[in-house]
């Protein structure tokens, strides 16, 4: 970041601290006529006084003139631009830019244009003596405001009104009015827009978009329009209407009318008499405090009431509809939809098939209808039935009777004990929650009857989701359908049944049986008999304490797997785990462990040392610790994971993932495709010996290594990242010296982290990746489709023959770097912590700017840009030019080429040749502008998938000076006055609103063959 001042002449100010790192400047001219240029961040510019030429340059700049007749360039990115005095000229540039007009007598001779991107600009009338009239203009035609100043490109607008009645109405994009006092009438028009009526009785319409609306104080009218609107009546009795969309509605204080409309809405009256009307939809009504009158209308509505708000009126009307009453002290009884039913506030209602319905802490009494009803009884003694439906009862606190009825019921036992839990008919379920006893509790789910040890007495039901405490507990799952048993601690007993249960033991002397079924036992340390039964199982078993541990598990017929951790320093425990029947895997954590620890995969096999004991188990996953270890798999897929110590390890057959850790490892793959990991750590003193063996296998390795890819097509990895001396060596097949201790043979791809120091290396015939690091690196791909990335110093990248791609990677220390195509078709990307625009030049390096800066490029095809706004341009072949995110400059020059911008607002030239336009995503279109469409030679390509078309969809277009969409699904629309396509995916449907994918500039007419959809 640095700061650059004037004086009082004449000054030139380039803002050049932000090479590296994108860091802001602050440039201040003072007096005279002065050149302030930001050029690479977000910068701040301030002319001063005079005449001054103000240019942001790249990326999102604050940008001020001050007095004098000042001229102000936004260049790309989202800018805010303020004149200041005098008679100034504004063009924004690319990007969705905020430009402010602070005193509007002054503006007069003001000049200002929007560009590229969703502009917006802001004016203050709220010191006006008159009332003010505005009416948003549309940004391609233009026109002189009444305050004097012309505007072109504005698609936005955010206006203060006056202390008197004014209006105001918005165009096609998003518009932001704030009425201030007096009976204002503010209208949105296209766009989600923002209307606050303020003080007054005000007139607000949304139109098309998401809007907001807020009608402030008095009484207000309010619509939303199209769109999924929200709306605010705040004081005053309002007249709120959401019309089509799904709107949220609230009156605020006094008596409001409130209507839905069309689909989905949220209505709250909150305080006062309210009106409340749901329209169609499935519609959320909420009358809050006062004498509601509640009509849901059409759809599968719910309406709120709580106990002593109001005596409501309510009606659900046609469709599904529920009540939910909340408060309800005494008898409740649901009525059928055509009878009409009375609250104790005096609220009546009618029209509803489901309730929601939750008590006080007396002694209620709820009885449900045909629906699916909730039924909650909180405290006191209750007494709640279901009946038909999937009903959900909770008694809460009490000795609560609960029937479920007909239908597939949870019954949810309250905390108090004893209650009576019937399920009825159907598939229901029984949820009791006892863990917080200290005392055992037992259950036998017998024939169709269970008593639980507290009292509790179920009957008629399927399932069971039962946690105990700290007691001794004995929990049997019998002709239950499942179970989900959490008995804590305690010595327990569980028993699962026919189902896939979920058994936990916790700590204690636990046996458990998992019977039938896809089980998932846990338990923790303790003297534990574990009969998972059969079915393909999960057993886990986890010891973190100190003390005597002793585990016997039989995970009986299936797949199954079994998940053994002996946790933390000086905790040991036993474990004798048979896998049974089936391909088992055992996973087995002793990486606390500092003995030497043996292991070879047999039907009967010991991990020395650590207390294990596997039997009948084909696959392994086995972590141990600092000891000298030898681990041997077996036939199928492992994974052996030594860490520190001298390990020896081998995978044997199967696709094995082999770890060695800190020490002199001896790692072999033996057959399949394996993965070898000779890792150390960042700095690598230990020398390890790698051979993959048979199969394609990718071999790991760090200074002081030695690896043999063996039989097949493999890969080794070099990580010399943290070594301060550099390498030289050629890629091959044969034996390869990277330097006097490090060596791989065998191999027939490269991965090549490089040193921090000069490297010079390359590549082979295959794919290899190259990364440089610092030093002043020499990295040649060779053939093959080569990954290259340079790093700090001067490098030299040459990709060879293949499809390259290369990486500049942003960093300090930035010299200049040479990257060679060669043959192919070639890629250039940045990546990093990227904080710099990409200026990038195919045709003249000397222009390579912000994180191209030093770059000197020959032979590439295809440019990415970042998410910040870059200047990419061709050469005289056809190239792909790809902006990525935020306003970026694209420009193809000669050749066939394929620009596509990204998100955010871009400016396209594709220069000579037959060029395409790529837009890839309707969510990130953002209003581009292209400069030199060419009808017949030049083509507007649109994604399918990114722009949400099925397939078999035929492009659709319509033409005219104002096109409207003509037929229900997506269409394309060109306005042939200002050259702008835009994309309604929904036609003439109102769910979703046009948007703007391009402007054409020049075009005035646009067929079918000028889209290509791809």
């Amino acid at each position: 970041m640095a700061t650059y001042t004037g004086t009082e002449g004449a000054d030139t100010l380039i803002g050049d601290g932000d090479t590296l790192y994108g860091f802001r400047d602050s440039l201040y001219g003072l007096g005279g006529n002065d050149t302030l240029y930001g050029r690479l961040a977000s910068d701040f510019v301030l002319g001063g006084d005079g005449a001054d030429r103000v240019d942001g340059g790249f990326q999102g700049d604050v940008l001020m003139g001050d007095d004098g007749n000042d001229t102000i360039l936004g260049g790309s990115g989202v800018d805010t631009i303020t004149g200041g005095a005098g008679a100034d000229y504004i063009r924004a540039g690319t990007g969705d830019d905020i430009i402010l007009i602070d005193d509007l007598a002054d503006a007069a001779s003001d000049q200002i244009d929007g560009g590229v991107g969703f502009d917006m600009l802001m004016l203050d009338y709220s010191a006006q003596a008159t009332r003010v009239s505005f009416s948003a203009v549309d940004p391609a035609i233009g026109r002189t405001l009444p305050i004097g100043a012309v505007i072109l490109g504005i698609e936005q607008f955010y206006v203060t009104g006056t202390d008197f009645a004014d209006g105001m109405a918005g165009g096609r994009w998003t518009d932001i009015f704030l009425g201030g006092l007096g009976n204002d009438v503010l209208m949105g028009g296209g766009g989600s827009d923002q209307l606050d009526g303020e003080d007054g009785n005000d007139i607000l319409e949304g139109g098309d978009g998401f809007d907001v609306l807020s009608g402030g104080a008095g009484a207000d009218s309010a619509r939303g329009g199209n769109g999924w609107d929200f709306l605010w009546g705040d004081e005053g009795a309002d007249s709120l209407a959401g019309q089509a969309g799904n709107d949220t509605i609230n009156g605020g204080d006094d008596a409001d009318v409130i209507d839905g409309g069309e689909q989905d809405d949220t209505l709250s009256g909150d305080a006062g008499d309210d009106k409340l009307i749901g329209g169609n939809g499935d519609d959320i009504l909420e009358g809050g405090l006062g004498a509601d009158l509640i009509y849901a209308g059409a759809g599968n509505d719910t309406a709120m009431v709580e106990i002593g708000q109001g005596a409501d009126q309510i009606d659900g009307a046609a469709g599904i509809d529920r009540l939910m009453v909340t408060g309800v002290t005494g008898n409740f009884i649901a009525e059928a939809p055509t009878v009409l039913g009375r609250l104790s506030d005096g609220t009546r209602f009618v029209g509803f098939e489901a309730y929601s319905i939750t008590g006080t802490g007396a002694a209620n009494g709820f009885r449900g209808h045909a629906g699916d009803d909730v039924l909650e009884g909180e405290g006191g003694n209750d007494t709640l039935g279901g009946m038909a439906g999937n009903d959900v009862l909770d008694g809460g606190i009490g000795v609560d009777l609960l029937d479920g009825g007909d239908g597939d019921d949870m019954l949810i036992a309250g905390s108090g004990g004893a209650d009576t839990l019937r399920g009825g008919a159907g598939i229901d379920m029984v949820e009791i929650d006892r863990g917080d006893a200290t005392a055992g509790l037992t259950f036998a789910f017998a024939g169709r009857t269970a008593t639980l040890s507290d009292g509790t007495v179920i009957s008629d039901a399927e399932i069971f989701d039962i946690t105990t405490g700290s007691g001794h507990d004995k929990l049997t799952a019998g002709a239950a359908l499942y179970v989900d048993f959490d008995a804590g601690a305690g010595n327990d007993i569980l028993t699962g049944g026919a189902g896939a249960d979920t058994l936990s033991g916790g700590a204690g002397n636990d046996t458990i049986t998992g019977g039938d079924g896809d089980d998932i036992i846990r338990d923790a340390g303790g003297l534990n008999t574990i009969n998972a039964g059969n079915g393909d199982d999960e057993v886990h078993v986890d010891v973190e304490t100190v003390g005597s541990h002793n585990n016997a598990i039989n995970a009986g017929a299936g797949n199954d797997e079994m998940y053994l951790a002996i946790i933390g320093v000086g905790v040991s425990a036993n474990f004798r785990a048979d896998g049974g029947a089936g391909i088992d895997l055992a996973w087995i954590n002793r990486n606390d462990g500092t003995a030497d620890m043996t292991f070879t995969l047999s039907a009967n096999a010991r991990l020395v040392n650590s207390g294990i004991t596997l039997l009948n188990v084909e696959r392994v996953h086995i972590e141990t610790g600092s000891g000298n270890d030898r681990l041997t798999g077996g036939a199928l897929d492992d994974e052996l994971k030594a860490f520190a110590g001298n390990d020896v390890l081998s995978g044997l057959g199967g696709n094995d993932t082999l770890f060695g850790g800190d020490g002199a490892d001896t790692l072999s793959g033996g057959d399949g495709n394996d993965v070898l990991w000779a890792r150390d750590g960042l700095s690598d003193t230990f020398a390890d010996t790698l051979d993959g063996g048979a199969g394609n296998d990718q071999l790991h390795i760090n200074k002081g290594d030695t690896a043999a890819g063996g039989a097949g097509t493999d890969r080794v990895f070099v990580d010399f990242w943290e070594e301060t001396a550099g390498v030289t060596f050629t890629f091959g097949t044969g034996t390869v010296n990277v330097n006097a201790a490090t060596r791989f043979s065998g191999m027939e791809s490269l991965v090549f982290e490089g040193s921090r120091g000069n490297d010079t290396v390359t590549g082979g015939a295959l794919a290899d990746r190259l990364e440089g690091n610092a030093g002043n690196d020499i990295l040649r791909g060779g053939a093959g489709d080569d990954v290259l990335s340079d790093g700090a110093g001067a490098d030299q990248l040459d990709g060879g023959a293949g499809n390259d791609s290369f990486t500049r990677e942003e960093g300090a220390g930035r010299a200049v770097d040479r990257f060679v195509g060669g043959d192919g078709i070639d890629t250039l990307s940045f990546q990093g912590d990227i904080t710099l625009s990409a200026i990038v030049d195919l045709a003249d390096s000397s222009r390579n700017d912000g994180l191209a800066k030093g770059l000197i490029l020959s032979g590439f095809e295809i440019v990415n840009g970042t998410d910040n706004d870059d200047d990419l341009r061709g050469g005289t072949a056809g190239e792909r030019l790809y902006g990525g995110g935020a306003d970026d400059t694209l420009d193809g020059r000669g050749g066939d080429d394929t620009l596509e911008g990204g998100a955010a607002g871009d400016l396209l030239t594709g220069g000579a040749g037959r060029d395409r336009f790529v837009f890839g995503d309707e969510a990130t279109a953002s209003g581009d502008q292209i400069t030199d469409f060419v009808r017949g030679t030049d083509l507007i390509v649109i994604d399918r998938v990114g722009f949400g078309l099925a397939a078999g969809y035929q492009l659709s277009l319509v033409t005219g000076a104002d096109p409207h969409t003509t037929a229900a699904g997506p269409q394309f629309l060109f306005e042939t006055d200002t050259g702008r396509l835009w994309f309604d995916a929904d036609g003439t449907g109102t769910d979703q609103e046009a948007g703007l994918v391009v402007t054409l500039t020049g075009v005035t007419a646009l067929a079918l063959s000028d889209l290509l959809l791809v």
